[in-house]
């Protein structure tokens, strides 16, 4: 398990809490480090590299609630222990949620999360829902999952046709060229995420 998001020291402590557990209780963990995290370290990727903060850092924490929580919660269910403790992990990491759908929206988190799984089809029907919405953040990062969805496709003509609506919605992207920069860092930060949870890197 790789952790090239997280400091040195955090990564160990992440990765001991994983493969430290053994038998049924190793099982769960390892079951838990892998779901849900994904739709956290996307959403706040994406949220920080476009409405303000550093993309690295708000997915380094998403990686945190979820490897961290997912594997302990994991762990405890295993060991048959304080179900009360297992809620209190999954609340943080539902807390973590929570606060970027309150800043994109549901249906840009939706799609984020289905793109991040190569869903290509369902990250473009919420981001048509998204980009509808009469609140301003929800339908630009709406513009920004279309855009991403396309480039993940291949069809970057089409993605670099949104940019004059981008740039009309967008206070931080000024021309082209901005937008161009700002598609490519979104679509690298979605890789390198990706390859963190085994998932595809590039969809088939």
């Amino acid at each position: 398990m790789r952790f090239p998001f997280l400091a040195p020291a955090t990564a160990l402590v992440l990765a001991f809490a994983v493969s430290g557990c053994t038998g049924k209780t190793g099982e769960y963990a390892g079951r838990g480090a892998g779901v849900g995290a994904i739709s956290g370290a996307v959403g706040g990727f994406v949220t920080a590299a476009i409405f303000g903060g550093n993309p690295v850092e708000a997915a380094a924490r998403s990686t945190v609630y979820g490897v961290a929580a997912g594997a302990t919660a994991g762990a405890i269910s295993g060991a048959s222990a304080d179900a009360q403790q297992e809620e209190t992990f999954k609340a943080a990491q539902q807390e973590k949620q929570d606060r970027i759908r309150a800043k994109i929206g549901d249906d840009a988190f939706a799609g984020l999360t289905a793109l991040a799984k190569c869903d290509h089809a369902t990250a473009l029907s919420n981001a048509a829902t998204a980009t509808g919405s009469t609140n301003a953040d929800y339908a630009l990062a709406g513009l920004w999952l279309e855009a991403i969805t396309y480039s993940d496709q291949a069809r970057e003509d089409t993605a670099r046709g949104l940019y004059p609506d981008i740039i009309a919605a967008d206070p931080k992207i000024d021309d082209t060229t901005g937008a161009e920069a700002r598609r490519r860092e979104l679509i690298e930060g979605l890789t390198r995420i990706r390859g963190e949870y085994d998932l595809p890197t590039v969809c088939a």
